[in-house]
């Protein structure tokens, strides 16, 4: 990496080629363009400590390059070289209070002294290794402001949803049919947006690998399942979804689980949103659990056509850690089988697909509480 980057925005003249060649013997990275529009579009993709831009008395076209790069980097440092037989600048180009001006003549040995005198003050570009290091600490900022954000949506909408269930259960007075299906749509909505903001902080998070948030015991059937339950309330009617969910009937009353419950919400709207989408219209999806050897098997089965055999290994196709570029399959709104494999291992569970002769069944393994 240079030490410095500059822009040479000119009109391809002799003096100018002379002073790139000179600025890369001594290690700058110089970038040539040779129109305003070329200049403006390369500032707006590149960060350049040096701009050096060709002013005519009689073109503005110039100076809109000039206030182009100092709105898009205030810290960058500009220099303006005005053309042949011309007497002074705009006027708008001394306001601007710029790091250099340089009337013509002037030699390529004198333009490359002022344009090094110019960057004598800059800091050298960090490294590669510091370039990351810096780059990871912004992203974790925004990436933690983004998770507050989606904590204080989900907080507002599970407000919402508080205040329409009371509606539905009629704590504000009577009304008629029409009426309640409107709002259990509403209601049915707002979940599914809380889902939603539910799965985006998942997706931040796990990409800081922090899985264990807000880990500890809890109900499989009243804190997992039964919430996304309600979010595809909507979705699974206008489908004609029948959802056969075993969980409520078992003895005992509670099925006591330990992960977190932001991700294994997650993980559960996935395996639903995709027995909806490949069971099609119509379909059965049966949840149902049992417990053996001291962790329970939550199944989720949908009367879907099976896998092909071929197609099994692409189920679960690799980690998260996927190359730059590559898509985990069917994806959808939710995290996507691969990554629900992940956080379920995570979790100290595992996940698999089981075939059948009329559907696809997966198997979660959960720790007991």
């Amino acid at each position: 990496m240079a030490a410095y980057e500059i822009l040479l925005a000119n009109d391809g003249a002799s003096l100018f080629r002379t002073l790139s060649w000179a600025l890369e013997a001594k290690g700058y990275g110089v970038t040539e363009v040779f129109s305003p529009e070329a200049a403006i579009e390369s500032l707006a993709f590149r960060n350049y400590d040096l701009l050096v831009a060709q002013v005519q008395q009689d073109d503005h076209s110039g100076m809109d390059v000039v206030k182009r790069a100092r709105k898009l980097n205030p810290e960058i440092r500009i220099i303006v070289v005005g053309g042949d037989r011309q007497a002074a600048f705009p006027l708008e180009a001394y306001r601007l209070k710029l790091d250099d001006y340089i009337l013509m003549p002037c030699s390529p040995a004198e333009l490359w002294r002022r344009a090094a005198r110019c960057l004598g003050g800059l800091e050298p570009r960090p490294s590669e290794a510091d370039s990351q290091v810096r780059l990871a600490a912004i992203n974790e900022r925004v990436l933690n402001k983004l998770a507050i954000m989606f904590h204080d949506i989900r907080s507002s909408m599970i407000s919402t949803s508080a205040s329409l269930k009371l509606l539905l259960r009629g704590a504000h007075g009577e009304m008629d049919a029409e009426t309640a299906t409107k709002i259990q749509e509403v209601h049915s909505r707002i979940k599914k947006i809380v889902g939603v903001s539910e799965e985006y902080m998942a997706q931040l998070l796990s990409g800081n690998h922090d899985v264990t948030l807000g880990s500890g015991c809890m109900d499989l059937q009243a804190e997992v399942v039964e919430p996304v339950l309600d979010e595809f309330w909507e979705e699974l009617q206008n489908h004609g979804v029948t959802i056969d969910n075993r969980l409520k009937n078992k003895p005992g009353g509670t099925i006591p689980i330990k992960g977190s419950k932001l991700y294994l919400k997650s993980a559960f709207r996935n395996l639903l949103d995709n027995g909806i989408k490949y069971g099609g219209d119509g379909c059965t999806i049966v949840i149902d659990v049992e417990e053996k050897a001291g962790n329970f098997f939550l199944k989720v089965k949908n009367s879907a056509q099976p896998h092909l055999e071929e197609c099994q290994p692409l189920l679960f196709p690799g980690s998260r850690n996927l190359a730059a570029g590559d898509r985990a399959p069917s994806q959808g709104l939710g995290l996507g089988l691969r990554l629900v494999k992940d956080l379920i291992k995570e979790h100290g569970g595992d996940i698999w697909h089981e075939p059948q002769n009329n559907g696809a069944n997966y198997v979660i393994t959960l720790p007991h509480c």
